[in-house]
């Protein structure tokens, strides 16, 4: 497919799907703030992307398999058997020690420690419930890397946009059987290991291999012999989510801390705006991924279409940016029954983060061979520390604080390293130069 088919159908299908994510978080949040009060909703966001907070994610194994998908040209295609098996046991091994630690925590109270002013009767339960869940669909995550390295985005972000539908449905039959806040965390879990076995399934018919029966496979020990070592592409790939994980995820928790549950559920209301967004922007780039990872071989600088690239995504990040502060107010506000006023300046500090990120997707695409992913590895970690350094004295400042920090410390330290070492002269990576017109 070619390169600037493959972006404008991935923003397409993200562009007609955002309405009905966007949709259904706002109609979410709407039913648990009315289910379950702020302090319920504040809980619910903070335990559900506690795990985003974690640096693991998918321990890298999908930077390795899209190199895999991309190299292996096979009849049987053993290298991509091999490392999607390697990274399924991996992540199959993380699940488990997650799902034990949750429980644990549980058992022995600690829960409190971590969720601060967010705590209330029940936060244990919800957190082991998430922990158990979250262990479990980890290895299933590898179905929307597996779609992506088949340049089947456009299946990945359908299947987000069901999730959300499944979600809502969930929500709602929970909220008519008026449960607590532990079975609106279990829906959101659920709807996620749901995703993952479809996305697998689907990627295996494209790739005519039985991936589910591999991936469920990797627990046996049996299976060593055939897995491959995927430490080069997976532990810099994993530090970069890693550290990203630290930098944003960790600012509910931040509020949590030092400000109130209100600042949180605000924070939360907001980020819905900066996500559905941002998951749009990355829709357009994330084929990128996969189309350096096939031509890195041939020869070729296309410095002229990454300035391209890197142009549109910064327009898109301003248009983007400036429907979020118009609309985001009015309609959190709404999303918080009035009670939670989200802020101007909060909307205003996500489309800055946006901006910055925007700009920088393209760089950060190109640099996704094994050099890249150490240079970025490196960028990313010093963007983490410092982010989290600077947001715990920013959030005196209320749910924009740690916002602005995160834009301060992306721009820093990612995004004018990743351009400079993009752009300069004799350091391009091997490239066929494509027509992007």
């Amino acid at each position: 497919m070619h390169p600037l088919r493959s972006i404008i159908q991935s923003l397409g299908v993200r562009a007609a799907t955002l309405p009905i994510t966007a949709f259904t978080a706002l109609a979410v949040t709407h039913t648990l703030v009315g289910a379950v009060g702020v302090p319920g909703y504040a809980l619910f966001a903070l335990v559900t992307t506690l795990p985003a907070a974690l640096p693991i994610t998918d321990l890298g194994g999908g930077a390795a398999i899209v190199d895999a998908v991309a190299r292996d040209r096979s009849a049987r295609r053993a290298l991509v058997c091999g490392t999607v098996l390697s990274a399924a046991r991996n992540l199959m091994c993380a699940g488990a020690l997650i799902a034990t630690m949750g429980v644990t925590m549980t058992v022995l109270g600690l829960w409190k420690w971590v969720l601060g002013d967010v705590t209330q009767p029940g936060s244990g339960v919800a957190c082991a419930i998430a922990s158990l869940l979250f262990g479990f669909s980890m290895p299933l995550g590898l179905g929307s890397s597996l779609l992506t390295a088949v340049n089947r985005t456009p299946a990945a972000l359908l299947l987000r946009a069901a999730a959300s539908i499944l979600l809502l449905a969930l929500v709602l039959v929970v909220a008519a059987l008026d449960a607590p806040c532990e079975a609106f965390v279990a829906t959101f879990f659920f709807s996620q290991c749901v995703v993952g076995v479809v996305s697998i399934v689907l990627a295996s018919r494209y790739l005519r291999l039985p991936l589910l029966r591999i991936i469920m496979g990797s627990a046996r020990g049996r299976a060593r012999k055939d897995r491959v070592r995927i430490g080069q592409l997976a532990v810099p790939m994993a530090i970069v989510t890693a550290a990203t994980a630290v930098a944003y995820a960790t600012d509910r928790l931040v509020l949590s801390h030092t400000a109130d549950a209100a600042a949180v559920a605000e924070y939360s209301a907001g980020a819905q705006f900066f996500l559905a967004a941002s998951s749009l922007l990355g829709a357009a780039g994330l084929p990128l991924w996969a189309i350096f990872a096939r031509r890195r071989r041939s020869s070729g600088k296309p410095r002229r279409d990454l300035f391209r690239l890197t142009t549109c995504f910064a327009v898109g990040g301003l248009v983007v940016g400036a429907l979020m502060i118009a609309l985001g107010p009015g309609v959190g506000s709404w999303t918080m029954h009035g009670r939670i006023q989200v802020g101007t300046d909060l909307m205003a500090s996500f489309a800055a983060l946006l901006f910055v990120q925007a700009v920088g997707y393209p760089a950060t695409m190109w640099l996704t061979d094994a050099a890249g992913l150490r240079f970025q590895a490196t960028a990313f970690s010093l963007m983490a520390v410092v982010n989290v350094a600077v947001s715990i004295p920013l959030a005196q400042l209320g749910a924009a604080g740690p916002v602005i920090g995160s834009v301060l410390a992306y721009a820093a330290f990612v995004l004018a390293p990743a351009l400079f070492r993009s752009f300069r002269r004799g350091d391009a990576m091997p490239y066929q130069s494509c027509d992007f017109h």
